[in-house]
């Protein structure tokens, strides 16, 4: 291997490695990943009453930043907590066969989203927006 395409390699490997990371994983940085929590959820509440779509909206949007922002370090650990236990219960009902009810899972991931929104504001961040 040439040097020359050693270099493109490790160039490479290092912006694949930096997209990857969670302050490069939505555009603005660590504060946009945190937001992506609330806007996630928000994306799987409109999509209601299609639980198929609110759950890939919860799973891919919502679900990582959401632990993102319950371990973040300025983070009160009671906000944390709140985040924590309405994700499991968000989880739980798309875990159920058949699809669950409407009405309920609505409810928990109105009570999910306000709780990140408390989350984000108690660290100085902007909670989106969310137009249902």
């Amino acid at each position: 291997m040439s040097l020359r395409s050693g270099i493109r390699i490790g160039t490479a490997i290092a912006m694949i490695l930096g997209a990857c990371s969670p302050a490069s994983a939505t555009p603005g940085g660590a504060g946009s990943v945190l937001s992506a929590a609330s806007a996630g959820v928000c994306q799987a509440i409109v999509a209601l009453p299609d639980a198929a779509a609110a759950e890939r909206s919860f799973a891919n949007v919502a679900h990582e930043a959401l632990h993102s922002l319950a371990a973040e370090p300025g983070l009160d650990r009671q906000l944390a907590g709140g985040i924590l236990e309405a994700m499991q219960r968000v989880e739980a009902d798309f875990g159920q066969s058949p699809p669950p009810d409407v009405a309920a899972l609505t409810s928990d991931l109105t009570s999910l989203h306000e709780s990140a929104d408390r989350a984000l504001v108690s660290i100085g961040q902007t909670a989106p927006p969310c137009a249902r």
